[in-house]
This record gives C-alpha cells, structure tokens and sequence, in this order.
C-alpha cells in the first residue's frame, strides 16, 4: 500500500488530524454527576432524551458493523481510472471504523451507567426513525457494496460507492446525526435553565463534543469523495444523487413533522433551518452547478411546499 507523501490528498491529511484529534477515550469519563442530574429530569423528558440517545446507539453500532465493505468497495476500484488515490481512502475509512467503535462504546458506558438500561427498544418506537432513514438500511447498502464489487461492473460500483457515502455521510451523519446534536443542545441548555444551572450532564456534553469532533471529518471526507466520484463519473448526480436527495426531502423536510417536546421553549423550526443549510452545504461542496433540480435546496423546498 505505498504512499506518495509528496501527493497527501484530502482524505490522508484527515486521517491526520484524525490521529491528533482521535485520542480521547470513553473510559476517561466519571458519569457519577451524570447520573444525578439524569435523575432530575421528568419522565417525559427522559423518554424524550432516550429517544435521540437510542439513535445515536443503534446508528453508531451498525456504522461499526457495516462500514468494511466500502473499503473493500475501494480497493475493488481501478485506481488508475480514479481521480483519487483509493488507497489513501481506504486508510481513512480504516481509522473511520475505529472511531466508530469508541463512539458505541461510549454510548453502551452511558446507557448502563446513567440511564440504568441496554435495550434502545422502547425509545425507538413511535416514529423516531423516520421512513427509510433508518441505520439499520445500512445493512442493505454492505450488500448492495458486496454484490457491486462481486459483480465487475466498475460504473456499477462507482454508482453503488456512490450512493452508499451519500445515504451515510452525507444524509445519515451530515442530517441526521447533525439534527440531533443540535437537539441535545437545546434540551440541555434548556433543562440546566430550569434548574438554575450552568450546565447539566456536563460529561455527556464534554464526550459528545469529542463525538461531533470525530463526525465532522467523517461529513468533510465524505462531501470530498463523493466530489470525486463525480469527477469520474459527471452522471452520478442525477442517476444517484439527486434521486437518493429527493428520497430524503420528501420524506423528511416536507413531511415536518413536529415531536412531542417536553422541554419548554424547544424550537424544532431553528434546527430544521439549520439542517437544510447542511444538505445545500454538501450540494455546494459537490458542486451545486452539477445539480439539476436541487442545486438551491431552500428554494426547491419552498417550490414543492406551494405546490402541495
């Protein structure tokens, strides 16, 4: 697997950072406070907040399950016909892999320390997973990888790789995941104002900013491949981009579906806002001139909305 260090791409210099940012370590952190301001939250802000949590649970253990077959997905490509150097991805998505697994090693120290439990279960139902949003289709897309790589067909593949950085990366992660970072701020910031606080939860905030720390390189390395494969295939975008896009859309930014908060003062819109901004924000790195239909997220959105 040789490197040319003089020829360091976008995905070697993350694994990089990845190395001076990446060292932190679940097992550093006492919850014992945690737990004590987890017991001042009502039940209906427990349920609430155990909800987002289980999210994040699941997702981050079935990223760690399923995340080999896109480096297998790489090595399978002909990196000579690639604007990239495959190789340098693969030792990223490798790093990738191990951050992954701190991430759910964190999550299970957390449920059975603070929140008394293992099973996400209970706090998934009721529609915390929207319609084809779950990460439990990731599973479906390592096969889709595998049955890509075992058929030969090297557009296949490229479409297959494709589609599978963007529903994670840039839906799953970049959306999802960002969406409810910004709902773990609020409830907080809003929990430890009810309680005359500064802060609650304090080391749950301090490891998942370690968490976001490590995600935010896995969006910024996504966004980039997902350019790439453009570069090698310009159709990508609107045989696989645009339509997996428009999936998300419609079932997700035009369903608005307001969550029963129990946290008052919630503003469910701001972080709507936000997380379209993230959407345009991968369009833009793509290249929004690529784009047919949703190169201005905003405006296509409105577009449909008046249209209903």
């Amino acid at each position: 697997m040789p490197i040319e260090y003089s020829n360091r791409e976008k995905s070697y210099q993350l694994y990089r950072k990845g190395k001076q940012e990446g060292t932190w370590d679940p097992d550093d952190y006492d919850f014992a406070a945690d737990k004590d301001d987890w017991e001042q939250f009502t039940d209906a802000e427990q349920n609430r907040f155990l909800a987002s949590c289980a999210g994040f649970y699941d997702g981050e253990e079935d990223v760690t399950r399923t995340l080999a077959p896109y480096m297998m997905a790489l090595d399978a490509l002909d990196n000579e016909e690639m604007p990239f150097d495959t190789v340098q991805e693969e030792i990223y998505l490798a790093q990738q892999v191990y951050e992954e697994a701190k991430h759910t090693d964190l999550f299970s120290r957390y449920f059975e320390e603070v929140f008394g439990t293992q099973d996400t279960e209970p706090y998934r139902e009721g529609g915390y997973q929207e319609q084809g949003y779950s990460t439990d289709n990731l599973y479906d897309t390592a096969d889709e990888l595998l049955a890509a790589i075992n058929g030969g067909d090297q557009q296949e593949l490229v479409y297959t790789l494709g589609e599978a950085y963007l529903n994670y990366m840039g839906i799953i992660e970049a959306q999802l995941a960002r969406g409810g970072y910004l709902s773990f701020d609020q409830m907080i910031e809003l929990k430890a104002e009810e309680m005359g606080r500064d802060v609650v939860l304090e080391s749950f905030q301090t490891a998942i900013g370690k968490v976001r720390q490590d995600e935010t390189r896995h969006i910024e390395n996504g966004r980039w491949v997902m350019k790439q494969l453009a570069e090698a295939e310009p159709d990508i975008v609107q045989d696989v981009y645009e339509p997996r896009i428009e999936e998300y859309v419609e079932n997700r930014l035009l369903t608005d579906t307001q969550m029963e908060m129990p946290f008052e003062g919630y503003d469910q819109k701001r972080i709507g806002k936000q997380t379209m901004q993230y959407l345009q924000d991968t369009i833009d790195y793509i290249g929004a001139d690529r784009f047919d239909e949703y190169s201005d997220i905003r405006q296509t959105v409105q577009a449909q909305r008046a249209a209903e």
